[in-house]
């Protein structure tokens, strides 16, 4: 599966000219389905040989396609129900075949490097998380990263008198259902000090499990550092849970959580106040990181957006020539996509990138400072 380091070791590979294959392909479940994988492949390198600015993909070799469609043929059933990231390029060594954990929008891209703003918007939505299960009396918390389950501690609190103990007396009712509580709220407060010992994964989405009640009470009961990580819970039985069912049951939940997230970084960012801080035009962002303001960089999905690129001092821009060369028009030259240039220049630079779906702009920028001119 794709990994944080994984993207950036793709992020370092490139050439000098537009060589470099990049393929994200849906593979069905059904096997069936798979006999028209290969033509499907070649027909999206084909367009996006049709879209390449610069040589129309005659610089990519014959043989590179043909290793990424041998590929696909052979490989299939390795990928079945998620989208494979192929990268190939002979110049440089270059062929890398990643499934990605969810679908993602099929497309191919010929460029110096590889396409790599859907890795990024795949680790995003599918980030490590926390899971803690609990009742009255037991909790399981695990941590869940990539195919990864790690059950970091189980506990059973102390145990507690059945309620049915309490017969017939309204006083002794009373006074076990108030021991229970008592016990519970010790048993939680114990569970979420487990949860704080791991403060390096703090970050991490908490996904709970259990019954209504039984989560209510625990929620009540966590201090803001972890709730603001809550990402939501689920029903679940403590006594037929397995490590693969609490990842089926929270993967919807997570789901959910990255999606507001989106939507409030969307949010957010048209909502700052018109001081420069902000940009939310693509020639904007462009200035922006040809300045290294960019802190936080926002881009929507399914957009491929033509630009030029300046081999020589590294600028992007929106039109061709423009740079700050001696001779611009020797040094820059056309790229398939804008956006995966500005992605790259912007964690070069130690900012940040995320993902939007459905967005009101092609690319938004929070700055570290005002940048005023834009190209």
């Amino acid at each position: 599966m794709i990994t944080a380091a994984g993207v950036g070791r793709l992020r370092g590979r490139h050439t000098d000219r537009p060589a470099v294959v990049s393929l994200y392909l849906s593979v069905p479940v059904d096997v069936a389905d798979h006999r028209g994988l290969p033509a499907r492949a070649r027909e999206l390198i084909k367009a996006a040989a049709q879209r390449e600015p610069r040589a129309a993909g005659r610089l990519v070799s014959d043989a590179d396609a043909e290793s990424i469609i041998h590929a696909v043929d052979q490989r299939s059933q390795e990928w079945l129900g998620h989208t494979v990231a192929l990268f190939r390029c002979s110049r440089i060594g270059l062929f890398e075949a990643l499934p990605l954990p969810r679908s993602t929008t099929e497309r191919a891209v010929i460029a110096d490097r590889p396409h790599i703003r859907p890795l990024l918007a795949a680790l995003q939505r599918h980030p490590a998380y926390r899971a803690a299960l609990v009742d009255t009396k037991h909790a399981w918390i695990l941590h869940i990263s990539d195919d990864r389950i790690e059950t970091v501690a189980e506990r059973t609190g102390a145990g507690v008198r059945s309620p049915a103990f309490a017969g017939w007396y309204g006083l002794e009712a009373y006074r076990v259902q108030q021991r229970i509580m008592e016990l519970s709220k010790q048993h939680f407060r114990d569970t979420i000090g487990i949860l704080e010992q791991h403060d390096e994964r703090t970050g991490w989405p908490l996904v709970l499990g259990g019954h209504d009640n039984e989560i209510s009470q625990f929620l009540g009961l966590l201090p803001r550092t972890v709730r603001q990580s809550f990402a939501g819970s689920f029903t679940v039985d403590m006594q037929t849970a397995t490590p693969g069912r609490v990842r089926e049951l929270a993967r919807p939940v997570i789901a959910g959580w990255t999606e507001r997230s989106e939507a409030r970084v969307i949010e957010d960012t048209l909502d700052q106040p018109p001081n420069g801080a902000v940009r939310t035009d693509l020639r904007g962002c462009v200035a922006a990181s040809r300045a290294r303001a960019i802190a936080q960089l926002v881009l929507p999905d399914d957009v491929l957006e033509p630009g030029f690129a300046c081999s020589a001092c590294g600028a992007l821009s929106t039109r061709a020539a423009d740079c700050d060369c001696t001779d611009p028009r020797d040094c820059c030259h056309p790229v398939p996509d804008l956006l995966d240039e500005l992605a790259n220049r912007t964690l070069d630079s130690g900012g940040e990138v995320i993902s939007v779906r459905a967005a009101p702009f092609t690319a938004a920028a929070k700055l570290r400072f005002p940048v005023t001119s834009g190209r």
